[in-house]
């Protein structure tokens, strides 16, 4: 976990102008955190939600409203960012949702909002800002949040993990086809302070926490979004290879 005590490097483009990001997921949580983050290491940010009232809120911020859920408003929400910004280097993906529920009581209409917020409308945001991403001049990012559970599945959040590691899948694909751009996949540990579990049932919650900590799924207790969204900052500062690179943002021992 890169520290936020850390002092913060400038970020810019290819052509030493500030980078220009646009962060989808930036209500609140770790999205909200990443736009901060990256405003303050002086790159030019938009921020995409359903809640954009809420994206007004965060200063140096560009609010821009956007339903991962549907298509045509991923596509103008891209186009309003980099409109705002001159262009796009690089899209953070941070929007995802869960429920709390066992396999048996697990519903389609579940799975299908699970799968439709954390795979269809990364991969529909995407395709909308490929062109921006591609363009003569562009840093090229893309980067994805993912989740240790795509690796090991928490009891009661299999439909999220499942979720999380078709995200990887799309990542390994996308880095595939275009090769020219710098795809990250970061993999988030256990994160406090987001609104992920606030519709969870306290009770089953509780239930739940205690299997996740007997059986080692919980290893060093929790971090903040803060955490994460320093990692997502050092991997947009640093140069990688063409191929898709797996940041790590989990709780220290």
């Amino acid at each position: 976990m890169t520290s936020t005590d850390q002092p913060a490097r400038t970020l810019t483009n290819r052509n030493g102008d500030p980078l220009r990001v646009l962060v989808v997921g930036a209500s609140s949580g770790i999205g909200a955190s990443t736009a901060e983050a990256l405003v303050g290491a002086g790159a030019r940010v938009a921020g995409a939600a359903r809640r954009a009232d809420r994206i007004a809120e965060l200063a140096g911020v560009v609010p821009v409203m956007c339903d991962v859920g549907l298509a045509d408003v991923c596509a103008q929400a891209v186009e309003t960012a980099a409109v705002a910004l001159g262009g796009l280097d690089a899209v953070v993906y941070a929007t995802g949702t869960t429920g709390l529920t066992p396999l048996d009581t697990t519903g389609p209409e579940e799975w299908n909002l699970i799968f439709t917020t954390n795979v269809v409308g990364a991969a529909m945001v995407t395709r909308a800002a490929l062109p921006h991403l591609r363009a003569e001049g562009s840093d090229g990012r893309a980067v994805f949040l993912s989740s240790d559970s795509a690796v090991k599945p928490y009891p009661g959040l299999v439909a999220y993990g499942a979720s999380k590691a078709a995200l990887g899948a799309f990542c390994l694909g996308l880095a595939s086809e275009f090769g020219d751009l710098r795809v990250t996949e970061v993999m988030v540990g256990p994160t406090v302070d987001t609104e992920v579990g606030d519709h969870f049932d306290p009770d089953a919650f509780a239930a739940w926490f205690t299997r996740w900590c007997d059986e080692g799924f919980v290893r060093y207790g929790y971090q903040l979004s803060a955490d994460v969204a320093a990692v997502i900052a050092e991997t947009l500062r640093t140069e990688q290879p063409d191929a898709v690179v797996m940041a790590a943002a989990e709780p220290a021992p």
